[in-house]
């Protein structure tokens, strides 16, 4: 038998044939043992013991097939693995080894101590107990170097504000009841990824395409040393098509649909997904002979995906309390450290107009009849989900915080998704919201009121997880750059003239939008619109960060259309690539295979 089917057969074993709570009293039982002997008694000659210590072990199973033309990119076995991560914490509260940026360990082995470690499919009490006991061990060492090291870099240091380094929670238990959500089978998710890639084939002016689908589910059992535990189930799935064309001129043009769900029964069926790719790729043909605008400065109007997606990439990373840890290299400091927030000098200020106001729900489970899919009961952390007011009546009340203390903002709001704050549900609810047709018409009066030829309205904006171009990011910040606008290219974007007609522009950028410009909505819709996206925020430090780190999760926002008073927009700058020397083949005449073949 090949080692994927054996994977998956263990896990398949691991998370139906066996009972649910003999699997829990195994496992538990051998991270509570295992801990209860670290606390104890796990201590370097004279060092400090360990105070806080928290284990994670996730099992996790994914079905996902990806497709071009029809044509699958290989065969899947399936996939099963089980993960340990640990986050130990030695010195106390005020200041422990955490929020420390270690140059050395670039150079050095133990960069990978406190990374997840592989566990053993098959319940084995002596075998958890050995991997759980190394990597607490791994764990421990560079703990205790690390708060050396950090407390040498403080005595050269005149700290101007004393922050704790982890804050006070009370002890939570948390247990999803039910078993994990099914996954689709194999052939299922082939054929939908084979069928809609072929819709491709008959789209020439489709340049590059690609279409991929799958589900995932993940039981995370977490206990943490001051008596908090929760054994939670996770499950998400998704269909996403991304095409890629050139314009005449080489212009590079990119859209996608992506479709979400907790389940694989939950997303669209086969043709609605096939009606919207259709509609991409009439929308990306349509972009190939539209013009540019060469410089605009004016009324914008964001409705819908657009809407949500400046939100997500615009606003949302400042409302996060992340803080800048210490380091004991200044070139380091500057280069390899989260950016500062701007929104922490903030708390207590307007940051939004009088008429809007932000919370974050991850106890909301819908709005209206659309599901909404960044809600859980508790954090990674173990904290106790709630609903968190960020801003009322535009002033900024706190930051969405884990344990993690930063100035202004003492202790978590219950938002750690992985080993960072992120948001959940994020709904932006103005008061005295517009109607649709009401908006409108402001943002004819503005361009009126401009003396101007036409306003501009957007209604798509690039995903930075959508892209089919190869085109990637530095791995760290660089100085200055947390001020550089981070949103993508407006996708679809239309010249609105006085007498209603749209005109569609090819390819277009937002020049100098921040946190900031918000402040300055003119007005906003009552109408909100629910969407679902994950959020890349600035790079953190890999080096000052413990505990279990994964993909972005998923958030969903729910928020109006915005009206801005006075944005500035161009085409994109730069050179543009030649397009292709020949025709794609998709247009060339089919060629019949030769008989008897």
């Amino acid at each position: 038998m090949k080692r994927g089917a054996i994977c998956t057969l263990g896990m398949t074993v691991l998370l139906a044939g066996l009972p649910l709570q003999a699997q829990e009293n195994l496992l538990m039982k051998a991270l509570r043992d295992e801990m209860g002997r670290t606390m104890e008694r796990l201590q370097l000659e004279e060092m400090d013991r360990p105070y806080y210590v928290a284990y994670w072990v996730r099992e996790s199973e994914g079905r996902s097939r990806t497709a071009i033309l029809g044509g699958l990119l290989g065969r899947g076995r399936g996939s099963g693995n089980r993960s340990l991560s640990v986050e130990l914490r030695v010195g106390d509260h005020d200041l422990d080894n955490t929020n420390f940026t270690d140059f050395g360990r670039l150079r050095s082995r133990v960069v990978r101590e406190g990374f997840p470690v592989s566990l053993p499919l098959r319940d084995d009490y002596k075998e958890l107990r050995r991997q759980i006991w190394l990597a607490t061990d791994g764990a421990y060492k560079q703990a205790v170097h690390s708060l050396a090291k950090k407390r040498a870099s403080l005595q050269n240091k005149t700290r101007v504000e004393e922050i704790p380094d982890f804050s006070r929670e009370g002890p939570v238990e948390h247990r999803d009841e039910g078993d994990l959500a099914p996954l689709p089978a194999e052939a299922q998710v082939e054929e939908t990824v084979q069928q809609l890639s072929a819709l491709f084939k008959g789209m020439p002016q489709v340049f590059d395409s690609r279409v991929s689908a799958g589900q995932s589910r993940v039981r995370t059992y977490f206990i943490n040393s001051e008596g908090s535990s929760y054994i939670r189930n996770f499950s998400s799935a998704s269909i996403q098509a991304l095409a890629a064309t050139q314009a005449a001129d080489g212009t590079h043009l990119e859209d996608f649909v992506v479709a979400r769900g907790r389940h694989w029964k939950d997303l669209p069926g086969q043709a609605e997904l096939a009606a919207r790719i259709r509609a991409m790729a009439e929308r990306l043909g349509r972009l190939r002979e539209a013009g540019f605008v060469e410089r605009y400065n004016g009324p914008v109007l964001f409705e819908g995906q657009a809407a949500a997606e400046l939100v997500s990439q615009i606003l949302a990373p400042r409302l996060l309390a992340l803080r800048t840890p210490v380091a004991d290299n200044p070139m380091f400091s500057r280069f390899g450290s989260s950016p500062q927030n701007p929104f922490l000098e903030k708390l207590g200020a307007r940051v939004l107009p009088r008429f809007l106001n932000v919370i974050d729900d991850p106890t909301a489970g819908s709005h209206g009849e659309a599901p909404l899919l960044g809600g859980y009961e508790v954090d990674e952390e173990g904290v106790r989900s709630r609903r968190t007011t960020v801003v009322q009546r535009g002033i900024l009340k706190t930051l969405l915080a884990t344990r993690t203390p930063v100035s202004g903002v003492s202790n978590s709001t219950g938002n750690r998704r992985n080993a960072r704050p992120n948001p959940s549900n994020l709904f932006l609810i103005p008061r005295n919201g517009l109607k649709q047709e009401e908006i409108s018409r402001e943002l004819l009066d503005l361009v009126e009121e401009r003396g101007l030829d036409f306003g501009i309205v957007v209604r798509r904006i690039g995903s930075p997880d959508m892209r089919l171009s190869r085109e990637r990011g530095f791995f760290f910040s660089m100085p200055g750059e947390e001020e550089r606008p981070k949103l993508k290219p407006l996708t679809e974007a239309y010249k609105v003239f006085p007498d209603g007609r749209e005109e569609l522009i090819r390819k277009a950028v937002i020049l100098g939008l921040s946190a900031s410009s918000f402040r300055e909505v003119a007005a906003a819709s009552e109408v909100l619109t629910p969407h679902h996206t994950t959020m890349r925020l600035p790079m953190m430090n890999p080096f000052s960060s413990i505990g279990f780190m994964g993909p972005p999760p998923i958030i969903s926002l729910v928020v109006p259309s915005f009206l801005f008073e006075d944005l500035a927009l161009r085409r994109p700058p730069g050179d543009i690539p030649r397009p292709p020397l020949l025709a794609s083949p998709l247009s060339l005449p089919q060629v019949r295979e030769p008989a008897g073949r």
